[in-house]
């Protein structure tokens, strides 16, 4: 990766202003890099990032910039050398601006060791982190050390060339510290220097902001507070031009608006004005909230994480005049750790709903929110939505999970839009950073588990777009057929939200999030147009149907086509899958492809069981993709993810030597043309079709008589496992088939007959070493089928048997 292109292209955009277009410029690149394994244009990424997250009050994401870097720094292995410590001085910066002091202290404190070993006493980096460093003290209110660093900063860059606003930025921030100090001649001497250089330049950055600042603080110390209304007006113009509304911008509105309270001056600032759900509880947590905790919890405040995420509209900034009309309010999320919930849990509940009760309604009024005569409406399911909480329960009452999950298939089965809503909204105080950790590991989806996602929605929307609708028209059965198109548009949007990294919010919400996205926003104006189209029917009427052929007549059809277009074109270029791997346009056969790749990747261990399965599974669902039924394909055909699920779940009971022997027959099989799956579906027939059976039974492969024993004893040892497991699981049970042959007929397959013909297929080797493992099983007092239906219950996203049971 040309790594200077990239810091072109960035400086072209502070250059033009263009700040909402920073971030997703850095995210690409990052995405580039990552791609291109450049870990030295990662490595300058990130620490552009920290600092462009940081100067936009965007912690949590410059943290984890850090937290990424820190990382990546070890696997470079560069610890202890100069590139090191300058990384580490931004990773301080950022952690200060954050407001984690004594974390930032630390970092500088290792950075400074490093550059007194490697480089010398004057050297431009010195002035930068003795500047940093005062910075730093500065906010501990330590301007005495605050100073001396800033001098040493200035005896160093004064002697270096074009350093004019290296130069300019620390007079400014000398002079800031000596106002504290009450050094006031001195620190006029000093601002008026940094201004009358910064003013040397058409195009200022923040550090003139805080030039301005620090100057019109000055002139309010001593009384002259026209003078300082006019430097405050000038910064927070700066400051909104280069890093936007965030902190800086709210403490510099702050500090205009005490001078124009002692001015008599009544002007509305930008904070007056509250647009939405998150500000408005902003406000209200700064007006009411945090004077409540600060008085009453003083020892704890710092322990006690605050912010506005979880269930609602305005959660996800989407709240309107419809939304606002029930569960609507200006309160706020507490969240603290089990620790502290014990101690103060209940009574810092209290006194939230004291101020709740007492100032809600009326905070409300006065933002525009309610009528004079107006009450807040709310319906007994908002209850718990503010307030305070534990941090795990928080994340398990909408995930299922105290902490992210660890595996593929526990992150999987978590609903799209349940992380979505622990992912939303915003974080006003953590100063722990328990909570926006686990929240930032939650917003972080694994690529695995997004391409496993992904590869789903491609099923599902093959299934009822491009498959079932144009059955469900061929029928005349326009009911079904609607639903078709309904779950096709939501399963869309999801993958559209996936290949934007993000979670797919409630779908009512899903369509007006689109709009934000970067990447595919313009489905939706597709999605629209199918919305709008009329009823297709008279399209079908002389239409002879054939699963080959679409109906290029349906407008529908059309419309669906030409999404799975722009969804393969992504898929394309986010290298999910390779352009030429398939000429199709349906999409299951993309997500098979997908599910495929990532089997290839697949290297956990020795003798690689995972791979293992998943070859097998990839040779069974081929051979089963073959299979042709009298009735036409059948759906479960189209859905490899539960085809995944529900073999892997078998083959993870299987020992390896098994493991081995059923990779070697489905292989061998293959290349003399043989289909397993076709013909287990054959011997099946014995029971549930005796008569057709009987018509092609001497064309099967011939099984000897003691063959068939061996079969039916080991059928029977499993059949009373299933029994056993169906008392104490009986929902689980009724969800898979019916047990014994009894129950058979054409169109019901037991899982008595099941086995026996799958056994049927078996080798001579294999079947002696599923009976001996079998045996052994008994022996050991366990329940294949237990195991078995548990591993399927563990990778569906659940965390037990009984969990499974219960939700089922």
């Amino acid at each position: 990766m040309d790594i200077q292109v990239f810091l072109n292209g960035l400086d072209k955009l502070f250059a033009k202003k263009a700040i909402d277009e920073v971030e997703p410029f850095l995210n690409e690149s990052m995405e580039n890099a990552k791609k291109e394994n450049d870990k030295s244009a990662q490595f300058t990424i990130l620490n552009e990032m920290m600092g462009f997250f940081r100067d936009t009050s965007q912690y949590d994401k410059s943290i984890k910039a850090c937290n990424q870097c820190l990382s990546l720094m070890k696997e470079m292995n560069i610890e202890g050398t100069v590139d090191y410590a300058t990384s580490l001085q931004n990773i301080a910066n950022a952690h200060r601006a954050a407001g984690k002091l004594e974390q930032s202290l630390m970092f500088y404190n290792e950075a400074m060791k490093i550059y007194e070993k490697n480089i010398e006493p004057n050297d431009f980096r010195m002035a930068s982190i003795n500047n940093n460093i005062a910075l730093l003290y500065q906010e501990m209110g330590d301007y005495v050390n605050a100073v001396a660093h800033l001098k040493m900063a200035l005896c160093i860059i004064e002697q270096l060339s074009d350093s004019r606003i290296e130069v300019a930025v620390t007079h400014s921030n000398l002079g800031a510290s000596l106002v504290q100090l009450g050094r006031i001649d001195e620190a006029v001497k000093h601002l008026n220097k940094a201004l009358a250089l910064f003013r040397q330049d058409e195009v200022k950055d923040f550090h003139y902001s805080a030039a301005l600042s620090a100057m019109a603080s000055l002139k309010a110390q001593i009384g002259e507070y026209e003078a300082a209304a006019k430097l405050y007006e000038e910064a927070l113009d700066e400051i909104r031009i280069n890093m936007g509304k965030g902190t800086a911008y709210k403490i510099t509105e702050g500090n205009l608006r005490q001078i124009y309270s002692i001015l008599g001056v009544h002007t509305n600032l930008d904070s007056d004005k509250i647009e939405n759900g998150v500000e408005l509880s902003r406000k209200f947590y700064e007006t009411y909230g945090e004077p409540m905790i600060h008085e009453k919890f003083s020892d704890y405040e710092n322990k006690i994480a605050v912010g506005l995420v979880g269930e609602g509209s305005e959660r996800f900034g989407f709240d309107d005049k419809y939304s606002r009309d029930h569960d609507f309010g200006a309160g706020f999320c507490m969240w603290v750790s089990t620790s502290t919930y014990d101690a103060i849990g209940k009574e810092l509940e209290e006194e939230y709903e004291k101020i709740i009760s007492e100032h809600e309604e009326e905070f409300m009024k006065k933002y525009g929110f309610l009528n004079e005569n107006e009450k807040s409406y709310k319906t007994p399911t908002a209850d718990g939505r503010c307030g305070v909480s534990k941090i795990g329960d928080f994340y398990e009452k909408y995930t299922g999970y105290k902490l992210p999950p660890k595996t593929v298939g526990e992150w999987i089965e978590i609903d799209d839009y349940k992380l979505a809503t622990v992912t939303n909204g915003a974080i006003f105080k953590d100063n722990e950073d328990k909570f926006s950790t686990i929240r930032s590991e939650f917003a972080n989806i694994p690529e695995t588990v997004r391409r496993v996602k992904i590869s789903r929605e491609l099923a599902a929307m093959a299934q009822t777009g491009q498959s079932n609708y144009e059955r469900a028209m061929a029928r005349k059965d326009f009911v079904t057929a609607n639903i078709c198109i309904s779950e096709f548009m939501q399963h869309t949007m999801k993958i559209v939200y996936l290949l934007n990294r993000k979670y797919a919010p409630y779908y009512k919400w899903m369509l007006k999030g689109m709009k934000e996205l970067e990447i595919l926003p313009e489905v939706s104006a597709v999605l629209k147009a199918l919305a709008d189209l009329p009823d297709q029917r008279e399209n079908w009427e002389d239409y002879s149907y054939s699963s080959r052929d679409k109906n290029e007549n349906d407008m529908k059809v059309a419309a669906i086509e030409i999404i799975s277009k722009m969804i393969i074109e992504q898929l394309i270029k986010q290298n999910i899958i390779e352009e030429g791997s398939c000429t199709t346009t349906f999409l299951n056969d993309y997500s098979r492809i997908i599910m495929e790749n990532l089997t290839l990747k697949n290297k956990e261990n020795a003798f690689d069981r995972e791979k293992v399965i998943d070859k097998i599974i990839d040779l069974e669902f081929e051979a089963f993709d073959k299979v042709q039924n009298v009735g036409g394909r059948a759906e479960c055909q189209n859905n490899f993810p539960m085809f995944y699920i529900m073999r892997k779940s078998q083959y993870l009971t299987w020992t390896d030597e098994m493991l081995s022997c059923i990779l070697e027959l489905w292989t061998e099989n293959r290349e003399k043309g043989l289909n397993m799956i076709t013909e287990k579906y054959a011997r099946m027939m014995e029971s549930t079709s005796p008569d057709e059976y009987a018509e092609f039974a001497d064309k099967l492969p011939k099984k000897t008589e003691k063959t068939r024993k061996i079969v039916d004893e080991i059928a029977k040892i499993q059949v009373d496992w299933m029994e056993e497991f169906s008392k104490e699981y009986p929902k689980l049970a009724n969800n898979a088939r019916d047990i014994t042959s009894d129950s058979d007929n054409l169109y019901n397959t037991s899982y008595e007959t099941y086995l026996k013909g799958e056994l049927l297929t078996y080798s001579e080797k294999l079947l002696k070493l599923y009976g001996q493992f079998v045996i052994n099983l008994a022996k050991e007092g366990k329940n294949l089928a237990e195991m078995t239906i548990k591993n399927t219950a563990l990778l569906s996203g659940y965390k037990s048997l009984d969990e499974a049971e219960k939700n089922n």
